[in-house]
């Protein structure tokens, strides 16, 4: 019995021991054991890439928890070139710093395990992240789906539970696109229960090894290369386990008033101002995102949207061969793979505005209430092998007046020559309606017009369009006008031109009394020099100029 009691109490003396020796000592005899440790592990996991220097790590084992004070990974620019010269250079190198970082659920054994960590939770704040990016061709895989085979000298597995970032101050350098750089602020990033090992590494489910995701940013911006436009979003919130992403307060700003815009140009160029004022993303393939390997989604969904497109007429034109810019041959000339099964656009509305420098005034078309989508929006040849058409399909408003259906069918297989086809149909409109655009930019005034119907049919490639138009009104009469040379900015009427236009030249209604309707079928040839939607124009007003005039 009394020897029971010695041991007991010599075993109490030891345990009381033990809990005084960690409580007091803490990091004093740890600290220099897991920087040795942590330091090696960044040597070896990078190939001597990267050195990580820490001023203190405070160790508290009683309460499994660790401290790391003011830590820095610096690049060994020495051993990047020789990875460069080796081919051996990953396609991102990272310069990281933070001022605390905590660690719960760490022990002892888990301090001298060498081979596998498992932690609780770690909490990370106010880092600042700099990436310098260089693809370069040898690399299939990025460093992110291969950091596994990195650390595996070191660690065989790693486990946490949850990661919290606040507050990341993130640049981007994009070396390969001469050094463009995107930076984000504010950026809040969770991760739950990432496992890092072999089964681990090329788990497709997973976003960045861990099981879920949930990534915050506020008033992110991005000024364009020509610096003419600020692309802007309000919030993006990403989550990883259901593949969705919600945008909110999206923009495109271009800088200044539209005339302080032109100012900066030396040729005609479309200024666009964009506003949506939310976007969700749905079933994202992260595993292809983040190998570089393009972008794949089910569906997008694009909410309340304006689009005011101005053009300044008085700048003279680029003289740039605009063929090869229709919208699927740009989609297929992305550097990167993209498969979008469909894009819906709900209650959108656009704006196009013309400065007319003869009329000195400025020419407005609405079309709002758009509602539509966009379906098989790809650039992948195995794709499109089974699907060679990108559709766009929406109904809209005309100046809030006629109810309008279109329909885009770009073939993808025959991109390089420009193939599309077009239908149109245009129902129910009071023709005066369009005097907000027909006056300042065609210099003419429609008195009257009922349009009961525009039905367009039109094939198109590179360098021509051919289209059916057929076009039912009643009631037609206009009004030429011409500037007024004695009142610049003031428009005045051809009185005796109108009359015999009205008279003599144009159909008053079509069909006409006792007629059947006709039909125009019209082929434009294609100036190079202009653009997708001007081709389309000349093709339309050629069809409807056919028929008012009797051709």
């Amino acid at each position: 019995m009394k020897k029971a009691i010695i041991f007991s109490g010599a075993l109490l003396v030891l345990v009381i021991g033990t809990w005084l020796y960690f409580k007091y000592r803490k990091s004093t005899d740890f600290e220099p054991l897991l920087k040795a440790k942590l330091q090696q592990i960044v040597k070896d996991g990078s190939d001597g890439l990267y050195t990580l220097q820490m001023d203190k790590i405070d160790v508290d084992v009683i309460k499994s928890k660790i401290i790391v004070l003011n830590a820095e990974l610096f690049i060994d620019s020495a051993r990047l070139q020789q990875l460069v010269q080796q081919k051996q250079a990953p396609n991102d190198v990272y310069k990281i710093s933070f001022k605390s970082l905590s660690v719960d659920g760490i022990g002892a054994a888990d301090i001298l395990n060498t081979k596998n960590i498992d932690l609780s939770s770690l909490s990370l704040n106010d880092p600042v992240v700099e990436i310098f990016h260089h693809k370069r061709d040898y690399n299939y895989i990025p460093d992110t789906i291969s950091l596994y085979r990195r650390i595996a000298k070191e660690v065989e597995h790693f486990k946490l539970d949850d990661l919290l970032i606040k507050n990341i101050n993130f640049t981007y350098h994009n070396i390969t696109q001469k050094d463009r750089i995107t930076k984000f602020e504010n950026v809040s990033l969770h991760l739950m229960q990432i496992d890092i090992d072999s089964l681990t590494q090329y788990d497709s489910t997973r976003f960045l090894y861990a099981e879920d995701a949930v990534f915050f940013l506020r008033n992110y911006s991005l000024k364009t290369p020509d610096s003419l436009y600020t692309f802007m979003v309000d919030s993006l919130a990403l989550q990883a386990s259901k593949g969705i992403m919600n945008l909110k307060g999206l923009s495109l700003k271009p800088r200044g008033k539209k005339e302080d815009f032109s100012q900066k140009l030396k040729f005609y160029k479309d200024r666009y101002d964009i506003k949506i004022d939310n976007a969700i993303i749905k079933n994202i393939d992260w595993y292809h995102l983040l190998s570089e390997d393009g972008f794949t989604a089910s569906e997008a969904v694009l909410n309340n949207g304006e689009v005011e497109i101005f053009a300044d007429r008085s700048l003279p034109p680029p003289g740039k061969n605009k063929v090869g810019n229709y919208p699927h041959q740009l989609l297929m000339k992305l550097n990167f793979p993209v498969e979008l099964s469909k894009i819906d656009i709900n209650d959108f509305k656009v704006s196009y505005k013309e400065y007319n420098p003869k009329s000195k005034k400025t020419g407005t078309l609405i079309f709002d209430k758009i509602n539509g989508s966009l379906t098989n929006v790809t650039n992948k040849e195995e794709q499109i092998a089974k699907n060679k058409i990108f559709e766009l399909d929406a109904d809209s408003r005309l100046m809030n007046n006629g109810s309008m259906h279109v329909s885009f069918m770009f073939d993808l297989s025959q991109a390089k020559d420009g193939v599309f086809a077009l239908d149109v149909n245009l129902k129910n409109m009071n023709g005066a309606q369009l005097n907000s655009i027909a006056v300042p930019v065609g210099l003419f005034e429609i008195n009257n017009a009922q349009i009961n119907s525009i039905k367009v049919h039109l094939n198109a490639g590179n360098y021509k369009s051919k289209a059916t138009v057929l076009f039912l009104y009643d009631d037609l009469k206009i009004t030429l006008l011409k500037p007024d040379e004695d009142e610049p900015g003031k428009i005045k009427q051809k009185g005796f031109l109108s009359f015999l236009a009205n008279t003599l030249i144009l159909k008053k209604s079509n069909p006409g009394k006792g007629k059947n309707a006709s039909e125009q079928i019209v082929t434009i040839k294609r100036d190079p020099y202009k653009s997708f939607f001007n081709l389309i124009w000349i093709t339309i007003r050629e069809g409807l100029m056919q028929t008012a005039k009797g051709n």
